[in-house]
């Protein structure tokens, strides 16, 4: 049996000024954590870290653990995931992966004076080298920029997060990894959504959170992986985070 976490990166920069827009003068293409954030992703690395901290077992598991027991831990190639996944690999003793696939949607944008969204290159290989010296890269990641293209449209977001629910489903089928994946809100709605067969309910969509589903940063979200089956175990959980931490 295997068990993905799925989890929102910790409070950034550009969340602290988001009102429902992209055009906020002070919005970044690829923000830093908050001092707050910081905060986050220490009590949620001590939490996934923590003995005792996991006692939804399986039903049918043949023992009695009551942790996390992960395995891997994953993040994107943006800096909001790479910042919280460094506190989470270095509290359970494991090395920190990035993966080219699991970004945000539409990838590292600007915002020009009439509100069109433009695509940035975002860093390259030798910044990531430099500034994240225990980051895993990914092989085809180059001096170009990880991005480097035009801004995700909503039909490549959605073939995208197929493609990446279909490997999730193909690896973790016959597998007994355990692995927290460092993402994004929409990145989650949507593996959600691809993966339980859930409509985008447009009205959803059009409206304050666009999302199916919401996410607190920081927030775990279980999938169990089991003969064939994919059950969603709990979504949201941040019950690592005092009341004084919980941000959106």
């Amino acid at each position: 049996m295997a068990r993905l976490y799925l989890i929102r990166h910790a409070q950034s920069e550009n969340n602290v000024i988001w009102d429902g827009s992209d055009d906020h003068p002070d919005r970044q293409p690829d923000p830093e954590i908050t001092e707050l954030g910081h905060h986050q992703a220490q009590a949620l690395a001590a939490h996934l870290a923590h003995p005792r901290a996991e006692p939804r077992q399986h039903p049918f598991a043949d023992n009695e653990q009551a942790h996390f027991g992960l395995t891997h831990v994953y993040c994107s190639l943006m800096t909001r995931s790479i910042l919280t996944g460094e506190y989470i690999a270095q509290a359970c003793g494991l090395k920190l992966e990035a993966l080219s696939d699991i970004f945000e949607k539409h990838g590292i944008y600007d915002v020009d004076a009439n509100g069109n969204l433009q695509g940035l290159p975002g860093p390259g290989r030798e910044y990531f080298e430099q500034r994240f010296d225990n980051l895993e890269l990914p092989d085809e990641l180059n001096d170009d920029g990880w991005w480097n293209r035009p801004v995700e449209d909503e039909l490549s977001f959605l073939q995208r997060m197929q493609k990446v629910v279909a490997d999730a489903r193909q690896r973790l089928s016959d597998s007994d990894d355990c692995i927290a994946m460092v993402a994004h809100g929409d990145f989650i709605d949507q593996f959600v959504n691809e993966l339980m067969g859930v409509v985008r309910h447009q009205p959803n969509y059009d409206n304050h959170w666009v999302a199916n589903w919401t996410f607190h940063n920081t927030s775990i979200s279980r999938i169990d992986f089991v003969a064939g089956s994919s059950n969603v175990v709990y979504t949201n959980r941040i019950d690592h985070l005092p009341n004084d931490l919980v941000t959106w």
